[in-house]
Formats: C-alpha cells, sequence, structure tokens
C-alpha cells in the first residue's frame, strides 16, 4: 500500500511539475523571430480596452485635480488621457471615428479652455459635458454597461 501511495504522490508531482507555460523571463528575448517578437508585443498591448484602462486612471487623477482645484495637474491628466485615447486609435482603427468626433475633435478642446480660464464654475460644468460624452461614445461603441462616474476615492497619493 505504501508503496502504491508513494507512486501515486510522484506521478501528482511529476505532472504538475511538467507545466505548458513559460516560468521564464526572457519570454521576449528568446523568441526566435522578428515576427514573432513583434507579434508577442502586439498581443501585450492589446487593443483599445487597455487604452481605456489607462483613460480610467487618469480620468481619477483628473477628477480630484479639478476638485482640488490644481488645474495644471487636471490639465496634464487631460493631456495624457487625449494621448491615451490617441494611442488606442493606433491599435484599434475602427474606434476612430467616434473617438475623434465625440472627443478629440471637440470635448477635448472644450475642456482644455475650461481649465484655462479657471472659472470653477465653467470647468465643473464641462466636466459634466465630458463625463456625458464618454458615456455617449461608450453607447455608440455598444459598450452601454461601461458608464463613466464620479469618483469616490483618490487611486494615486497626488493632491
Amino acid at each position: 500500500m505504501k508503496i502504491v501511495l508513494m507512486f501515486i504522490f510522484l506521478s501528482f508531482g511529476y505532472a504538475f511539475a511538467q507545466n505548458s507555460y513559460s516560468t521564464k523571463s526572457n519570454w521576449l528575448l528568446d523568441t526566435n523571430s522578428t515576427d514573432a517578437k513583434f507579434h508577442k508585443i502586439q498581443k501585450q498591448l492589446r487593443g483599445f480596452d487597455l487604452a481605456m484602462v489607462e483613460v480610467g486612471y487618469r480620468f481619477n487623477g483628473f477628477y480630484f485635480a479639478i476638485k482640488d482645484k490644481n488645474y495644471p495637474l487636471a490639465n496634464y491628466h487631460w493631456d495624457k488621457i487625449k494621448k491615451a485615447i490617441e494611442n488606442g486609435i493606433i491599435r484599434r482603427p475602427k474606434r476612430e471615428g467616434n473617438s475623434k468626433a465625440m472627443f478629440l475633435d471637440s470635448e477635448y478642446k472644450s475642456m482644455k479652455e475650461a481649465l484655462s480660464s479657471g472659472d470653477d464654475k465653467k470647468i465643473w460644468e464641462e466636466y459634466g459635458k465630458a463625463k456625458g460624452v464618454c458615456n455617449a461614445c461608450h453607447k455608440a461603441e455598444r459598450v452601454p454597461f461601461i458608464e463613466v462616474i464620479d469618483p469616490e476615492h483618490r487611486w494615486q497619493p497626488i493632491k
């Protein structure tokens, strides 16, 4: 019986040791061809969804910068939101139409003007419009279940 149990335990140990994934840290450097390397990089960068992760992160900082009346920081985050969307368009060109029409060529500029004015009321009005534009774009891109709301918690230790 002990021999059978020992055989079973050794079999499990061997089975679990033989995994199908790489544990090497050189997953990219050990790839033989340049095309294969670029394919792996492209897969890691993904599409527009990863750009939206950055936009969400920046939007949180943007909101709290406005709340703190730190308009230079709000302006910084607003520019980074624009850059994240532009980079997302490169990775997923089919998102260009709504991104440009609803944000890059319109709302982005309106918020920049509001931030430059330093007028609290104008900035908050424009913020409300921007949030509405984000949600309208999500509906147009068939992801209406992604709803932008006012953040409750600051994600960055920056004020």
